[in-house]
């Protein structure tokens, strides 16, 4: 027995299909194939020894389709223990979602993810409610608002939510600042503003965060830089400059930064040089020149660092050049 394909059972089965939860045959009457074709009088081995065989095969599928078959203890226990990571590539429809409320193996899903612009509307987020054991839900790009941010906030036992590329808005923020189970958050392009982002700095807990494409200032950052659990940050494409980035060089526990897109100079490029834990930098399109790129050279901690799209010449060049612990390098 493999302990490594055990661990991956109990931690995820990842299918990057659908079917298993809209197609008849396989959903519908599964639990009425077991009892038709397998009858039992007594176990023959215990859960543990099921559960042990089944951590042997790889294919998620296979155990989905066949191994639920076996006796209504295998699939008892598959649908019991196994941790499931659900990707949907098809448009979800009132049909689609029916079928879906049918699965036996709802409460089996931790991970769920939709493809962009497939959820079909808010009044879809209902049934996502019902998967009691959700972890991870990624819903970037479907055109969520804020009414759909209130219920998405409903879920308390999320841990991890991508929201990025909807229209939540100031007020969705709010009521995803409620949720205080989270540790990553990603709300990216949001339309959240000030004011959203005044919400979210109230999520102490978060430990990785991509807050970028909000329209956030210096002003904001300052309670940004008060989340002192956050290790990793992504705070590009918003109106940040040398404030700003003194404000960021105040968070010592960070060791991702990306504050691409913003209109940091060679002063704020000093604050960032004072954050000597980051070990991946992304400050590119900024307004660094070659004294900014001599701080940022001094940063010998860094493993991965693009610098691409500033004012840096020759001399600036080659300071950077001489970053040789570098791993990754775009410049």
């Amino acid at each position: 027995m493999s302990k490594r394909n055990r661990q991956d059972f109990e931690n995820h089965q990842l299918i990057s299909s659908d079917e298993i939860f809209t197609n008849n045959n396989n959903n519908n009457i599964m639990e009425e194939k077991v009892k038709k074709h397998v009858k039992l009088e007594q176990e023959t081995f215990s859960d543990d020894i099921c559960f042990e065989i089944i951590c042997m095969i790889d294919d998620s599928w296979f155990i989905l389709n066949n191994c639920t078959l076996i006796s209504k203890q295998f699939f008892n226990v598959i649908k019991e223990r196994s941790k499931l990571v659900i990707q949907f590539k098809k448009k979800f429809t009132e049909k689609r979602v029916e079928l879906f409320m049918k699965s036996q193996f709802m409460n089996s899903i931790v991970n769920l993810k939709f493809l962009g612009y497939l959820l079909g509307g808010i009044e879809k987020l209902k049934f996502i409610s019902e998967m009691k054991q959700l972890i991870s839900l990624d819903i970037s790009y479907n055109r969520i608002d804020g009414e759909g941010a209130k219920l998405i906030s409903e879920m308390k036992q999320l841990t991890s939510l991508n929201i990025n590329g909807n229209v939540i808005g100031g007020e969705g923020a709010k009521f995803i600042s409620g949720m205080k189970q989270l540790t990553s958050l990603y709300i990216y392009n949001n339309r959240i503003g000030g004011e959203g982002a005044k919400y979210i700095s109230e999520m102490k807990q978060l430990i990785s965060l991509d807050i970028g494409g909000n329209q956030i200032g210096d002003e904001e950052v300052k309670l940004i830089s008060e989340m002192k659990q956050l290790t990793s940050l992504n705070i590009a494409n918003n109106v940040i400059g040398d404030a700003g980035a003194k404000f960021i060089g105040d968070m010592k526990q960070l060791t991702s930064l990306n504050i691409s897109y913003n209109v940091i100079g060679d002063e704020g490029a000093k604050y960032i040089n004072e954050m000597k834990q980051l070990t991946s930098l992304n400050i590119t399109r900024n307004e660094i020149g070659n004294a900014g790129a001599k701080f940022i050279s001094e940063m010998k901690q860094l493993t991965s660092l693009d610098i691409a799209g500033n004012r840096i010449g020759g001399e600036g060049a080659k300071f950077i050049s001489e970053m040789k612990q570098l791993i990754s390098l775009r410049k």
